[in-house]
């Protein structure tokens, strides 16, 4: 990378920017994905299908919570060393964080193969939903292991200075997931077995594309042996996974919550009301992956400059994350209040009025949350960035548990189905006055 776009020595918002943007084309892709098999899944199969899926997100969120514990701790600390000039401790770090993901992968998807039956009960599948929640789910597990190890690597490579690769694996797994969708689900009928299918094949495709950075001249990280990792000692990846923590209480988190979420729709409006929240989650992933994308360009930017000692650009990095960010969210939650019925008709038909209608309420009160939402993903990843667990902890877990989850206890008892509706708007724009006074005690100089 040339040294205009150098995060300790370049200009602020174009290093940004060339961080940032190719992470959000990334996550969009990502994202566009799973919106689009819900497009096929609710248009060729129907809207029980959308509620098997919807069963099986939590699963979605314990990978999720794996890689960024993991990748996001392991790729701060690698960049720390990285704008310290410490290229050697910067791949042992790398290494070390491989390893381990290979060994969470393992423990995560053997009892979930294992006890498919028992999982599908454990994710609140009901009688009618659960055969095709044990269909969808025994491809993805399976598949799981290459998942959780190629976005690891993305982070990685996007620390090894080349995000626009990074973003090509993302987005190539995108257009391979849409093309098998469309192969698998219209023109074969295989349903919601032919979604997990394309969805599986397509991270394993991108698994490979980001490999290949390694056997790339560009790369500066080397995999370290196993057994000089091992000599070396485990105590950096037990810090990596602490300053990690907040992503990973995130992730657990949103699995948590929808899962509360899920039992309180079925138990209230039936699978018709699973069927909406899909829905409406589908579309919060939508402002919620740029967010993502835009919190990424943090990590290498800020972790650079932390090892470098320049505490003002840290300031200006972070400032520029939340303002990208409320932007978006000010552009999202606008199109979600003003064309509601242009986005929900996008994954059903007309004949599903029940779900329509409760999407539809669910939404005219839901779409506050992008407004804040970005903000304090930002602001979670800065205080990472900064090694300030703790902090980011916090944030995280008051937006995605601890406040939705009072939210979803209490609110109901006052405003019935739309207090469900609430607790997420409520949630976000709490947190962010809590994130507003975690920043206002922050003292950059004093941790450089």
């Amino acid at each position: 990378m040339s040294n205009k776009y150098d995060p300790v020595s370049g200009d602020v918002v174009p290093v940004f920017l060339r961080y940032a943007i190719p992470s959000v084309i990334g996550m969009v892709a990502v994202t566009s994905a799973g919106i689009i098999d819900g497009i096929f899944i609710g248009n060729f199969v129907g809207a029980k299908a959308l509620a098997a899926i919807n069963i099986s997100m939590p699963l979605f969120a314990v990978f999720a919570s794996v890689v960024f514990m993991l990748a996001v701790g392991g790729s701060v600390m690698c960049g720390k060393f990285m704008g310290a000039g410490d290229q050697d401790k910067a791949s042992l770090i790398f290494s070390k964080t491989l390893y381990a993901s290979v060994l969470m992968a393992a423990l995560i998807t053997l009892p979930c193969l294992l006890f498919q039956e028992e999982a599908a009960a454990l994710l609140g599948a009901n009688e009618e939903l659960r055969p095709m929640v044990m269909d969808y789910m025994r491809i993805i597990v399976a598949a799981a292991p290459l998942l959780i190890l190629g976005l690891t690597l993305d982070y990685f490579v996007r620390i090894d200075g080349r995000p626009v690769l990074a973003s090509v694996g993302l987005v190539a797994l995108s257009v391979i997931n849409i093309v098998l969708d469309w192969l698998f689900i219209v023109r074969l009928d295989w349903g919601i077995e032919g979604a997990a299918w394309a969805t599986a094949l397509a991270d394993i495709a991108a698994f490979f594309i980001l490999v290949s950075h390694w056997f790339s001249t560009r790369c500066n990280l080397k995999l370290v042996s196993f057994l000089e990792c091992h000599r070396d000692g485990w105590r950096a990846i037990l810090s990596a996974g602490y300053n990690g923590f907040s992503e990973f209480a995130n992730e657990i988190s949103i699995g948590l919550i929808t899962l509360l979420l899920n039992w309180v729709m079925i138990t209230r409006l039936g699978v018709a009301g699973v069927a909406a929240f899909t829905i409406i989650g589908y579309l919060l992933y939508i402002g919620l992956e740029v967010c993502y994308g835009i919190s990424e360009a943090l990590q290498p930017t800020v972790s650079k400059n932390l090892g470098a000692r320049k505490p003002e650009r840290i300031a200006r990095f972070g400032l520029t994350a939340v303002a990208s960010s409320f932007g978006v969210g000010l552009i999202v939650s606008s199109i979600f209040l003003f064309m509601p019925d242009t986005m929900i008709s996008l994954f059903l038909k007309e004949s599903e009025g029940e779900t329509i209608a409760i999407a539809k309420a669910f939404l005219a009160v839901f779409w506050p949350a992008f407004l804040f939402n970005g903000m304090n993903i930002a602001l979670a990843s800065y205080f990472t960035a900064l090694h300030k667990p703790l902090p980011s902890a916090a944030i995280a877990l008051s937006r995605s548990l601890v406040l939705p989850g009072l939210g979803l206890l209490l609110l109901p008892i006052w405003f019935g189905d739309q207090g469900v509706y609430l607790a997420i708007p409520v949630a976000e724009a709490l947190t962010f006055v809590g994130a507003l006074v975690l920043v206002s005690r922050l003292r950059l100089a004093s941790i450089v």
